[in-house]
């Protein structure tokens, strides 16, 4: 009786994530550009994708219900620090002449030297077309806007497109910063023109997201963005998809994925900074491909998915991606989370605490 009674809470919760997915789903088409379309079935026709000066740009995604368009696809800032500073440059180069326009950063990235790469390689030529993204780690309001002059100094502007608070660990810690001052320093460079749009990140505890959007409500502040891990392992282990995603949209908050391949861990092995004894077996291309990932990602109402780019290879693969049209059914969906069902959880997604 115990057995079936478990297998029953099984089965409900299965259907009850189920149920959810192909309701948020339903939200994507809201995001394309142009907005003219309604419904799972009208996203093909909703994806034209327009051009700049440099050229033909990526499929475009609504920020939020009252941000800008962004590309679909965004460069991630740790990498580019990472990588030597002739591949740097030729990495956001690539990005360009793909069509990517968003471009992420953050002081904690190559202990700011990611963000010089910016200041010397994108802003210089590229600030006019770039969607620049950086964050700050502080957790009083002095700290956090001098770390936002120490980025645009670095970057080589006087202003990013979008400054978010940077990786939320639990409530305890969205309280302190809250309390010491931290969303009074974004409202203020809001004002002042320095951070067009202000946003929050994690992916430690869908918690912490949770607890910074009531803080904001409380507070009635509007935020136009939030980042989190977006992947098909994510629900079946404490999920940002089920319990972050719904919330931010209804609240129009606009959603970027991050660590859509667990860091590298969709690969196997053990690469990242926490649970480093463990070494997981390769989710891709045992059960999925890089296509399926991304194509789960971009299913959801998520306005871009933030990849860490090694190579010009990997962004000319990851743009030719990007240029296709998810239109998935919910069925197709829940095939690819069905599929990591047995490589996910903590040692796969070893950045969730």
């Amino acid at each position: 009786m115990k057995h079936e009674n478990e297998n029953a809470a099984k089965l409900h919760t299965g259907l009850k994530r189920r149920e959810f997915m192909a309701i948020l789903a339903g939200c994507t088409a809201g995001l394309m550009v142009p907005n003219l379309f309604h419904g799972e079935e009208k996203i093909a026709a909703a994806t034209a994708s327009p051009s700049d000066r440099l050229g033909k740009l990526l499929p475009l995604r609504k920020l939020g219900s009252s941000g800008p368009t962004v590309t679909n696809l965004g460069v991630g800032g740790d990498h580019v620090g990472n990588a030597s500073e002739k591949d740097a440059q030729a990495i956001i180069e690539k990005a360009l002449e793909e069509g990517v326009r968003f471009f992420d950063n953050a002081p904690l990235y190559s202990s700011g030297k990611a963000e010089e790469r910016y200041g010397k390689f994108l802003t210089p030529k590229y600030r006019d077309v770039a969607f620049i993204m950086t964050k700050t780690l502080a957790t009083n309001r002095k700290d956090a806007l001098n770390d936002l002059d120490a980025s645009l100094s670095r970057m080589k502007t006087d202003y990013v497109d979008l400054w978010q608070v940077h990786a939320l660990q639990n409530s305890e810690d969205v309280e302190e910063r809250v309390q010491n001052g931290v969303l009074d320093a974004f409202l203020e460079a809001r004002k002042k023109g320095k951070a067009r749009h202000i946003g929050f990140t994690g992916h430690s505890s869908y918690k912490a997201h949770l607890k910074m959007l009531e803080e904001i409500k409380k507070r009635g502040v509007q935020m136009t963005a939030s980042q989190m891990p977006v992947n098909p392992a994510d629900p079946h282990y404490d999920s940002f998809v089920t319990h972050v995603v719904p919330k931010c949209v209804e609240a129009g908050i606009g959603v970027l994925a991050m660590k859509s391949l667990a860091y590298g861990r969709f690969f196997g092995g053990n690469k990242g900074w926490r649970r480093t004894e463990v070494s997981v077996k390769p989710a891709i291309p045992a059960v999925l491909s890089v296509e399926d990932v991304f194509g789960f990602v971009w299913s959801l109402p998520i306005t871009s998915l933030v990849s860490g780019m090694e190579s010009v290879q990997q962004v000319s693969q990851n743009a030719a991606i990007a240029r296709k049209t998810w239109n998935w059914n919910q069925a197709e969906r829940q095939k690819r989370i069905d599929a990591v069902a047995p490589f996910a959880g903590p040692d796969l997604e070893f950045y969730k605490s």
